[in-house]
């Protein structure tokens, strides 16, 4: 075997220990990260800023920011519960916006995903996009389907599963609200 040959064969060897090295610290870093359970968001405290991009197109926005109350839906494609309430939702999101709450379906799915799984143009306007980094933060259970009521100071007034009391209570109102304005 010559030098060169020689060379070429260690340099290959301490590429590959590099690399090895370096896998090896990724895999501790994220069972580091995993280790700790995630926790849900509670009420009163104010919801993580996160940046989100609608999508149907348009600026990136904070979800939940102080100024308008909020309702953040965590759904997921692959999820059959999911599928079966996009109905329900669907008929909440007009009463919901003429009350002044915002409602939006996050995700953080590629965009092809979710509009193959939206099935109408109504809940793909009120969806938007967020990294995985940014999802874990305001859904940190990662939990479908799902809630986050935001009050109009931006701090979080509850949390659950859709379908829950706090979301039957709120399911109630906006669709009650119509009613009591014909009778006033």
């Amino acid at each position: 075997m010559d030098d060169t040959t020689l060379q070429l064969v260690l340099a290959a060897l301490a590429f590959a220990l590099a690399g090895n090295i370096w896998l090896t610290l990724a895999v501790l870093r994220a069972s580091r990260r995993e280790r700790i359970a995630p926790t849900a968001l509670v009420p009163g405290e104010p919801l993580p800023a996160v940046q989100a991009r609608p999508l149907a197109g348009g600026a990136r926005f904070q979800p939940g920011a102080a100024g308008q109350a909020a309702v953040l839906l965590f759904l997921a494609s692959r999820c059959p519960k999911c599928a079966e309430k996009l109905a329900g939702i669907e008929q909440l999101l007009p009463l919901a916006r003429d009350a002044g709450l915002a409602l939006w379906l996050i995700s953080e799915e590629p965009a092809r995903r979710l509009r193959a799984f939206l099935p109408s143009s109504i809940l793909r306007e009120a969806t938007a996009r967020l990294t995985l980094r940014d999802y874990r933060r305001v859904n940190p259970l990662m939990s479908s389907p799902s809630y986050v009521f935001v009050n109009h100071e931006g701090t979080v007034e509850a949390a659950g599963l859709i379908g829950d009391e706090d979301w039957l209570a709120l399911a109630g109102q906006l669709n009650a609200e119509p009613s009591q304005e014909r009778a006033a």
